[in-house]
């Protein structure tokens, strides 16, 4: 064997092996934004029924929430065996599928939500696009659950200017006070991570008269 060709198998060797990390790293993203941020949700929710002054009366429909959050931590991990096996295509329907994400967390939370989308909008989007910009909205409603005290939130799809898009999230709790990225942790990362891979950056700021706007800005073409 030649040291030419040595050198293109170790070339070979360092791609998989890079290819085999992106791969990890995706998967290890995915499972913390649709499992394990639902998953601890329902650990902080249950120390509501430990306390004493939870009326046992509610606690029927509080077992079936946890019912209904055990089937979607169950049904987000049958969809990501299905998009690791390329059997999903979010770019299709990404609109929709916001659409249904929000039905779904106002039932769960009571936060009232409002989706607007954009004429301009990309009819269609890559797959690697739409599950990013997906789990990043994900990611910002459960932290809106859990830090921000908002009683509604609304999501917008836009066009920012004409080589650019926008995701904004605009809630109107108690606004990004100081400490907050911190205690956010992971998920305010994740998030960053995830503008980062489409080309893009996070930005978050105080929204108008109160609460946070988070707003993902990234190329228009890198979605298509």
């Amino acid at each position: 064997m030649t040291i030419e060709t040595l050198s293109d198998v170790g070339a070979g060797v360092t791609e998989r092996l890079s290819i085999e990390l992106r791969v990890k790293q995706e998967l290890a993203r995915e499972l913390h934004d649709r499992v394990a941020q639902i998953l601890t949700t329902m650990l902080v929710e249950m120390e509501r029924i430990k306390s004493p002054g939870f009326p046992h009366e509610c606690v029927p429909a509080e077992v079936s929430h946890y019912q209904d959050a055990t089937r979607e931590v169950l049904g987000n991990i049958r969809q990501i065996l299905g998009e690791l096996q390329q059997e999903e295509n979010l770019g299709r329907d990404l609109p929709e599928r916001v659409q249904c994400l929000l039905d779904r967390f106002q039932a769960r939370t009571g936060i009232l939500t409002r989706l607007s989308v954009s004429a301009s909008w990309p009819r269609r989007v890559t797959s690697m696009a739409a599950v990013n910009l997906y789990r990043l909205l994900e990611e910002a409603l459960n932290n809106i659950q859990l830090h921000s005290g908002a009683k509604s939130v609304e999501v917008f799809l836009e066009l920012a200017k004409s080589d650019l898009v926008a995701v904004r999230v605009v809630d109107d709790g108690r606004g990004f006070a100081a400490g907050l990225g911190e205690r956010i942790g992971l998920g305010l990362l994740g998030m960053k991570e995830r503008a980062l891979l489409l080309g893009g950056e996070l930005k978050i700021e105080p929204a108008s008269p109160h609460g946070t706007a988070l707003t993902a800005v990234i190329p228009r073409e890198n979605l298509s």
